[in-house]
């Protein structure tokens, strides 16, 4: 009894283990797409990393300044799981413009592949 006991809390040790090492991307998508909507504007954004410091940058996407945003996608292109954060501040769907700001993990680049869609 005591050797099943030990054994289920070594597989479940390993199990949380195992999940909180996975590394798994920091993607942010806000809104639906339908049909008819269009890609409004997309970007890459790459600012290099600075040794042992946070990089922080605020951008605002307005599209094609007429449209009205449906989705925005915020694709983190580092996959290791030292991808930075998006969070959207200002704006998004329903407005015609976004502002999001992106903070890289400490000693990390931020890049990231933005994507605004609308109608």
């Amino acid at each position: 009894m005591a050797s099943s006991r030990l054994l289920f809390a070594v597989l479940l040790a390993a199990s949380v283990a195992v999940v909180l090492s996975a590394k798994v991307p920091k993607d942010l998508i806000v809104g639906s797409r339908i049909p008819g909507d269009h890609l409004l504007q997309r970007e890459f954004l790459k600012v290099p990393s600075k040794i042992l410091q946070v990089v922080k940058e605020r951008k605002t996407y307005t599209g094609d300044n007429y449209s009205k945003i449906t989705q925005v996608r915020l694709l983190d292109q580092n996959k290791n799981g030292n991808g930075a954060t998006a969070i959207i501040v200002n704006g998004g769907p329903g407005l015609s413009y976004v502002t999001v700001d992106f903070k890289s993990v400490r000693g990390h680049s931020i890049d990231f592949i933005i994507e605004i869609y609308g109608r």
